[in-house]
């Protein structure tokens, strides 16, 4: 069963329990997503019911103080797939909210709306995603990254205050024109450009702030 899609700041709204969740409280849900993703691993960390309760509790005012999201929640239960071993509260709030660095999500964005024509993009945060349709894909797609740093800092701000999105929607490859079909090994020798491009850009302004930075 899924998260709903909403703001759930309040600490109330953590602990109280939902029809949709079947009489569970959102905090008791993630603990069995944890518990389903980690098996052994997650309940063998608590030693009896009490600690349990803490971690409910610990958890549960943390997001609410924090304002964290249902959709952040997704993301961070997402990043969950890729850890071997369960997450201490501040790696799974760090995963919930995994873009701060907005130069390493500018390059997502550059990196996967180049990959949505043809639908194979994964994105890391709808924050993110959001933000590259706010800019577009044919800027995107022909300026550099230092060109875009300045927008992108708008856009993906914005769209980080906002604490709530709407899903990715799903893309499907588009049908190509009469006359303009290309082989799959095209597509991937396209790609391949566009990833050694974006990081010649990275590697050039990471030596540029390097330099201003000795400079100084």
């Amino acid at each position: 069963m899924k998260l709903q899609t909403s703001s759930i700041s309040p600490l109330n709204d953590w602990l109280e329990p939902r029809q949709a969740l079947d009489g569970l409280a959102l905090i008791d849900h993630l603990f069995n997503r944890l518990d389903g993703l980690y098996p052994n691993k997650w309940r063998a960390a608590f030693a009896n019911d009490m600690a349990i309760a803490n971690w409910r509790t610990a958890w549960a005012e943390g997001f609410a103080d924090e304002g964290v999201t249902a959709d952040e929640v997704r993301a961070g239960l997402k990043a969950c797939r890729r850890r071997e071993w369960p997450p201490s509260f501040a790696e799974f709030f760090k995963d919930c909210r995994p873009s701060s660095d907005y130069q390493v999500a500018l390059m997502e964005a550059v990196e996967q709306m180049g990959r949505r024509e043809s639908g194979t993009d994964r994105w890391s945060h709808p924050a993110i995603y959001w933000a590259a349709v706010k800019i577009g894909s044919y800027d995107l797609s022909r300026k550099t990254l230092r060109e875009l740093q300045p927008e992108w800092n708008r856009a993906f701000g914005d769209q980080l205050a906002l604490g709530r999105w709407p899903e990715i929607p799903e893309r499907r490859p588009a049908l190509p024109a009469p006359g303009n079909t290309h082989s799959a090994e095209v597509g991937k020798e396209t790609i391949k450009d566009m990833l050694r491009r974006l990081k010649g850009e990275a590697d050039d302004y990471a030596k540029g702030k390097s330099e201003s930075v000795d400079g100084a």
